[in-house]
């Protein structure tokens, strides 16, 4: 099941609040990257096919075929030199490139 920290919970608030949207919020794959999948997050519409998280006032969904990789999945909130958000991470697949960690 999909964890969400304390200081992903208080980013999504600023987020939901400054862009005055009332959608729930989608975890989707967003292709892969050099350490495995990556997901994003952004607001969308509730189906059928979703799987609902509730997390201190949020609603977050995902479809049900991403069960097995959320499974471990951490929203967070993250800052970097390009500015803070909130990230969705998963278990390492441990498929990174070269001699490198992963890009995230």
């Amino acid at each position: 099941m999909v964890t969400v920290t304390p200081k992903a919970i208080e980013a999504m608030k600023t987020i939901v609040d400054e862009s005055k949207r009332n959608e729930t919020i989608r975890i989707f794959f967003a292709g892969y990257s050099c350490s495995g999948p990556a997901y994003m997050m952004g607001f969308d519409k509730k189906t059928e096919k979703d799987v609902e998280v509730k997390a201190d006032g949020f609603t977050l969904i995902y479809e049900k075929n991403l069960e097995d990789e959320l499974r471990e999945a951490i929203v967070d909130s993250v800052e970097t030199p390009q500015g803070a958000g909130v990230v969705v991470r998963v278990k390492s697949t441990g498929n990174s490139c070269a001699s490198c960690a992963g890009c995230h």
